[in-house]
């Protein structure tokens, strides 16, 4: 047992004594690397840190070579007037050659150049005290493109922390990609940063126990504030994420965003949608997305205008995507809005599924759909509703001026201060409804709709 002990200490001084390192490139060794993390470091030697949570994956092998910013110059001292961005590249290239980890220990690194990242590299740092902090005009802090098999951790994101900027053509994020595939990030926080992470023509991308909180933004910047923004993607999965405090959408989905799963993510004190899609016409639609098992609370309107904060909403041509087993509280405006335009006919929201939702102390509306067809909203509790549980509308005189053929069914709607259901008006066709239970609302149900198959509450 001794003789055992003493070849696992001389193995570890070995390890750590530059004297028996390979001084040709600044790299060390695994064990080093776990050494310094203390208890992370325990995580990564069974292979946590490394393991995608949706794919299972081998652990990384001892021999990975783990390249420390450090070594190639980088001071991470928190002066603004020094650029870290250079040696931190420096690394960045090293280690794509072999495959290898960047590790971005404990400080505050000043970027004046947007950071480039190469497939196959994992960049892990040490929690939020390693910072990465842009020190001039707005851009994505790691750029990630065209490239595939990339894992982003433990890191912290900030920017400029300005607003503005129209006159500046790239928006400011912690991570840009752009058709990039197989990213994984996680476990990384972004605070005093326009945006988050941007997402465009990328696919397989997951986001995962990350904190989004306080990003800059304005209610009049529709460039500034979203957590996560992502254009025509494909099989994201964004679970166990925080926001707080957000002026744009937590998470953002359009132009033909598809199979991506939101789960699990918690939305505080927001002051617009926290969850969108978006669809506009002539754009592919946004498809076959799941939004479950999130929560959202304490969205506050302060525009001074109605109709700015949403839990869930779908706009345009948004199609079979489904909205389940969500809980949404005090929400100013409305808990679950599904609009089309009425200036198009068939590119609007059909098909989604809106079920099983909690849904309490909403200002407006809990579930609305305006100018949208073929729709399920089943299953969902409703209570505690200064004005309808749920309300089918048109808007405008356009060809897309209608709401038809949706199904509610099986919801339980108490303490609505209007009509627990209400069909507003003669453009609104063949609505079914179908054992839907009530109490303490305001009123019956309310139906103004033509060709109407409903059973009272």
């Amino acid at each position: 047992m001794n003789e055992n002990n003493d070849k696992q200490r001389e193995g570890a001084l070995a390890d750590l004594n530059p004297s028996h390192q390979d001084q040709s490139s600044p790299s060390f060794s695994r064990r080093k690397l776990l050494s310094s993390l203390g208890a992370a470091g325990l995580a990564l030697a069974a292979g946590d840190l490394f393991s995608n949570s949706s794919t299972a994956q081998a652990a990384v092998p001892s021999s990975t070579l783990i390249y420390n910013v450090k070594d190639f110059g980088a001071s991470g001292n928190r002066r603004y007037d020094e650029d870290d961005a250079p040696y931190i590249q420096s690394a960045i290239d090293t280690a794509a050659a072999s495959g290898g980890i960047v590790f971005i220990p404990p400080g505050m690194y000043s970027l004046k150049l947007p950071l480039r990242v190469s497939s196959n590299v994992t960049i892990m740092g040490a929690g939020s005290n390693s910072i990465l902090r842009s020190f001039a005009n707005k851009f994505g802090l790691f750029n990630l493109t065209a490239v595939q098999h990339v894992r982003i951790q433990s890191l912290a994101f900030q920017g400029t922390g300005s607003y503005g900027g129209s006159s500046i053509p790239i928006a400011e994020s912690g991570i840009s990609l752009i058709q990039a595939t197989d990213i994984h990030i996680s476990d990384c926080t972004f605070s005093m940063i326009d945006n988050g992470v941007k997402s465009q023509d990328s696919s397989r991308v997951t986001i995962e126990s990350c904190l989004f909180d306080s990003l800059i933004g304005a209610l009049d910047y529709d460039t500034q504030g979203f957590g996560i923004w992502c254009s025509n993607g494909a099989d994201h999965q964004i679970v166990h994420n925080q926001f707080s405090t957000m002026f744009q959408s937590p998470i953002f989905l359009t132009n033909g965003s598809r199979q991506c799963y939101i789960a699990r993510n918690r939305m505080q004190k927001c002051f617009q949608s926290g969850i969108e899609l978006l669809s506009k016409p002539k754009e592919k639609p946004c498809s076959f997305n799941t939004i479950s098992d999130n929560i959202m609370e304490a969205f506050a309107n302060s525009s001074g205008s109605t109709g700015y904060t949403f839990g869930v909403r779908l706009r345009g041509n948004c199609v079979s995507n489904s909205i389940m087993n969500n809980i949404m509280s005090e929400i100013d405006d409305v808990g679950i809005q599904l609009i089309g335009s009425a200036d198009v006919k068939l590119e609007r929201p059909r098909c989604n599924h809106i079920s099983h939702n909690q849904l309490a102390n909403i200002g407006d509306s809990a579930i609305v759909l305006i100018n949208a067809y073929d729709n399920r909203v089943g299953q969902n509790i409703v209570r505690d509703v200064k004005i309808d549980g749920i309300r089918i509308a048109s808007n405008g005189k356009e060809s897309g001026s209608y709401s038809d053929r949706n199904h509610l069914a099986g919801n339980s709607l108490i303490r609505c201060n209007k009509a627990p259901i209400r069909i507003a008006d003669a453009n609104c066709r063949e609505t079914v409804l179908f054992g839907n239970l009530g109490s303490n609302n305001g009123d019956k149900v309310i139906d103004k709709g033509t060709d109407s198959a409903t059973s009272s509450l």
